[in-house]
């Protein structure tokens, strides 16, 4: 390795690092985002789940970028993007300038970055270099992902959670200030003279976005059944007890997309220059590898959101102490990730049973999670020592999951690695996307379904108190998923104080309860369709499921 390209390492798996920290260490900062912006919860989750879907939509764009401009050109812009919404994030006064700097900017800005970072590093190394090279890039986003939850809680304690949005400026601008340093990976134009598929970039991000949007309104429509009305600039389009408007908009999007990938084949077989070749998709490594990949990022995506809400509002923690309950997850990845990088590198094991074996712990993680949690907990230790295996065992399926971008990044030829990882990304962040929106409707709904029928069945409150509470339910989550203290002043506003207000905070502290438990077997049911999902990864002839290296992947590293 020379130095040049050890230099281009180092700078891309730092900036690497420092992307997926950024994705999560916002999540234990819920209470302070939601107290300094003066929002809710709702909307807290929306910038979160809106950074994700600005990924997802845009990266595949991205990625084509990359192969007309240059791969550097296009991470330098990128990064000065990114860098912009980080500031724009950090001073921010209220809620929609962190939607604009943090989903929006920084959200583009990853989308040029992303994908110039991976085929950079699969065009500049080769062989059993390339393989140790994307196995560690890959560990370095694990890492990121499962630090940004501690890292963010102590920032977010002893400073504040902008400093986090501040130390994403300095740093990018650090790492593409330096990159003047390195060689340029080139571009692969296609076919040079091809105006730009903006009819392709058109449907695409139409069709991902119907797909996410779909997701979101799950927990505040209901997935079938519409739990209320939905009104649009005063109009009612859906009524209440009618169709929820989620399977409308994610049958929309699932067409749009069918009608997206049907045009790139024709684009393609005209001569002309199509967005991405969706053909890669034919070949079965990459196909398998990339849906397989989307759910080992959603799966621990969701739980990275449903814990620290639980514990800021049932246990009252700050981010501090959400990141030290979290901190298990990292020990798990630091763990796991190493020997099985290696394990694959000797031959020794597959990337289908790596997956497996992945999705095996991820399931049984949420298990222990839901039936190991318990409100009567006190104190930071109790509550951690409750909850350690279960986020331990996540952790150890995240560290196994790493090596899987090795597989899909080396499947496909030179000319179509942008091809791929676009695609790759795009559906990772998807998986991201749809596990915060997922485990987020999975928790408003069985909170809300509980919470109601605690209130009906309550000897407590009187029938006019009831009639207060159900209308003030419509708001959903802005009125249940808060700690005891937010709604007994949240009650107290509303006339019901006394016996009435306690009955009320003990009914929505059983709810909770029960939405975790509910949550949490719901990720660990879809940790069971990843398992099923990794069995369609490729094993080379002659290997089992458990040792050699898979078919079309570069000879590994020692």
């Amino acid at each position: 390795m020379s130095s040049a390209s050890r230099t281009l390492f180092l700078l891309l798996a730092t900036e690497n690092l420092l992307i997926n920290y950024t994705a999560t260490a916002m999540n234990v900062a819920l209470s302070a985002l939601v107290r300094d912006l003066r929002t809710t919860l709702v909307g807290v989750q929306s910038a979160i789940s809106l950074y994700a879907l600005v990924v997802a939509a845009s990266v595949i764009s991205g990625s084509k970028l990359g192969t007309r401009h240059g791969y550097r050109r296009t991470f330098v812009t990128g990064g000065g993007v990114f860098v912009l919404g980080a500031l724009i994030a950090a001073f921010a006064p209220s809620l929609p300038f962190v939607l604009l700097g943090w989903s929006m900017l920084q959200g583009l800005g990853v989308a040029l970055m992303l994908p110039a970072l991976m085929a950079m590093l699969t065009t500049t190394f080769t062989g059993a270099a390339r393989t140790r090279v994307l196995s560690t890039v890959a560990m370095t986003s694990g890492i990121g992902a499962a630090a940004g939850p501690v890292l963010g809680g102590l920032v977010t304690n002893y400073l504040t959670w902008r400093v986090s949005f501040l130390l994403g400026a300095v740093i990018t601008l650090a790492v593409t200030w330096s990159m003047r340093y390195t060689a340029d990976a080139g571009s692969f134009p296609g076919r040079p003279g091809q105006p730009f598929d903006t009819r392709g970039v058109l449907l695409s991000t139409t069709g991902l976005v119907l797909l996410v949007v779909s997701a979101l309104l799950a927990g505040r429509y209901g997935l079938l059944k519409a739990r209320q009305d939905v009104v649009v600039l005063g109009h009612t389009l859906l009524v209440r007890g009618g169709l929820s408007p989620v399977p409308l908009l994610a049958g929309t999007g699932l067409a749009v997309l069918a009608v997206f990938a049907g045009r790139e084949l024709r684009v393609g077989r005209s001569g002309r220059d199509p967005l991405v070749r969706v053909t890669v998709l034919r070949n079965r490594t990459v196909r398998a590898g990339i849906s397989t990949q989307s759910m080992l990022i959603l799966v621990p995506n969701g739980v990275l959101f449903l814990l620290p809400v639980f514990l800021q509002t049932t246990f009252g923690f700050g981010a501090l102490h959400c990141g030290i309950v979290l901190l298990p997850i990292s020990l798990g990845l630091l763990l796991a990730a190493p020997p099985t990088a290696r394990r694959i590198g000797q031959a020794r094991t597959t990337h289908r049973a790596a997956a497996m074996g992945a999705f095996l712990c991820m399931g049984v993680g949420c298990v222990a999670v839901a039936v190991l949690f318990s409100p009567r907990a006190q104190g930071v230790a109790a509550v951690g020592l409750a909850l350690a295996p279960g986020v331990l065992l996540i952790g150890l399926g995240r560290g196994m999951a790493t090596t899987l971008t090795d597989l899909v990044q080396s499947a496909p030829e030179r000319d179509e690695v942008s091809d791929v990882t676009g695609l790759s990304y795009t559906a990772g962040y998807l998986g991201s996307s749809f596990g915060v929106a997922l485990a987020g409707a999975l928790m408003t709904t069985s909170l809300l379904y509980a919470f109601e029928a605690g209130v009906h069945d309550s000897r407590v409150l009187s029938g006019a108190q009831k009639e207060v509470v159900t209308r003030a339910v419509e708001h959903q989550v802005q009125i249940t998923a808060m700690s005891d203290d937010a709604l007994r002043a949240r009650a107290s506003a509303r006339g019901i104080t006394g016996s009435a207000a306690s009955g009320l905070v003990r009914i929505n502290a059983r709810a909770r309860e029960q939405a975790l438990t509910v949550s949490a077997f719901g990720m660990a049911v879809l940790a069971v369709v990843g398992w099923l999902m990794a069995l369609r990864l490729p094993v080379p002839a002659g290997a089992t499921a458990s040792a050699g290296p898979e078919r079309g992947a570069p000879s590994q590293g020692p």
